[in-house]
């Protein structure tokens, strides 16, 4: 038989991923790898969605979504995010992630760069891969909450760079990034004549700032703009995102979406439109529960002695293991094996994370609690080795 394609073979699993299938051979595994909400659907989308199931038509809808959602979509838009489009600057995509891919998908062709974050959501390389884009990181700084690194971002443009990809709040960091540094991130693309992908899947998720879409200061139509109904409303099995942007990259969007996914859902396009035009204090009450989960996570590391980030925004939290003398997989992988808990190695999100692990807030308190005592011990127990170990090293050094 031939060969599958190259381009494929040569794309590697997201680490998360198969931490979530190792962790499937243990019965009692706590799972914090994965931003999978831990909350039912709103109750008013759930009957939403029963309703349309239960109409006499369900079927195709326009490539680019129905119309009541995309102007519901809209109406979210002048709501939340400060500024305001056309309905046929909207397409519903599967999710967020359909969202990006589709719009690399117009910006690309073979060769061609787009400006990543490190650290950031693996898949954004993954999807530039496959289109036969060059994904190439560029770092955020650490030290200052993993706001990007201007003066190295200038250093990685050249003739191939099509666009820049920003996520704020950041998955994995939790980073929520000022308006000043977005106007910066958009000055510079304007700049570079670059598109900027902004992927705002976690806008309402925010603990301390301000959520600020970039597109406010579009004129002449660079900024695509992504968000999601997955982590506000706990949809993430609904499959329900959406690209807002200029309409004629939207136009080429909607060409895209034909051959690859012909529509969304029509059940749950349905159930969309009750999320953005029904009531939105379960959105409030999630984003509370999120917070009194991060300031408990962050407190029971600390007195853990543990060395964590402070997200705000999102729901991740990051744990320091570099004490370990571990990677993130080997480190992961001696979690789950040893203590049944499950995290992402920090890795899967770039270089930058080698040395940590992501964990989600979408754990219950008791689970993140019991999980972050299993972590504290895992780690401490294999720092306390490698201390033996360098122990006996010097002892057999002086000896001989």
């Amino acid at each position: 038989m031939r060969q599958l394609s190259r381009t494929v073979r040569g794309i590697q699993r997201s680490p998360i991923r198969a931490m979530k299938d190792a962790a499937a051979a243990y019965a009692d595994a706590i799972h914090l790898e994965l931003g999978q909400p831990d909350f039912p659907a709103p109750q008013h989308v759930i009957e939403a969605a029963c309703r349309a199931a239960r109409s006499e038509y369900t079927g195709y809808t326009a490539n680019a979504g129905m119309q009541e959602l995309r102007e519901a979509v809209v109406v979210k838009l002048e709501r939340e995010n400060g500024y305001s489009a056309p309905v046929d600057g909207v397409v519903v995509t599967i999710g967020a992630m359909e969202a990006v891919f589709a719009s690399m998908a117009v910006l690309v062709d073979a060769g061609d760069e787009i400006l990543i974050p490190d650290p950031g959501y693996g898949n954004f390389c993954m999807a530039a891969n496959i289109l036969k884009a060059q994904p190439v990181r560029y770092p955020t700084l650490p030290e200052r909450d993993f706001i990007p690194d201007m003066d190295r971002l200038a250093t990685l443009v050249t003739p191939n760079t099509r666009a820049l990809l920003v996520n704020s709040p950041s998955n994995p960091t939790g980073a929520v990034y000022t308006e000043e540094t977005l106007r910066t991130l958009y000055d510079f693309c304007v700049a570079h004549d670059l598109y900027l992908i902004s992927d705002e899947t976690y806008d309402q998720l925010i603990f301390e700032g301000e959520h600020i879409s970039p597109a406010r200061w579009d004129d002449d139509g660079r900024v695509i703009s992504i968000y999601t109904t997955s982590k506000t409303y706990a949809m993430t099995g609904w499959r329900v995102g959406f690209v807002v942007a200029h309409p004629d990259v939207a136009a080429a969007i909607t060409k895209v979406q034909e051959p690859i996914v012909s529509c969304v859902n029509t059940v749950a396009q349905h159930a969309a439109i009750s999320a953005l035009l029904g009531p939105q204090d379960c959105v409030e009450a999630m984003r509370q529960e999120y917070r009194f989960r991060r300031d408990l996570a962050v407190d029971l590391a600390q007195q853990a002695g543990l060395q964590v980030s402070f997200p705000h925004g999102a729901f991740y939290l990051l744990v320091d293991i570099s004490v370990s003398g571990q990677d993130a997989v080997a480190f992961s992988q001696g979690l789950l094996d040893e203590e049944h808990v499950a995290v992402a190695p920090g890795s899967s999100f770039g270089s930058i994370l080698d040395r940590y692990v992501r964990i989600s807030l979408c754990a219950g308190p008791e689970e993140l609690s019991d999980g972050l005592e299993r972590l504290a011990r895992h780690l401490h127990r294999l720092t306390e080795a490698q201390s033996t170990q360098a122990g006996a090293a010097e002892t057999l050094r002086v000896s001989a």
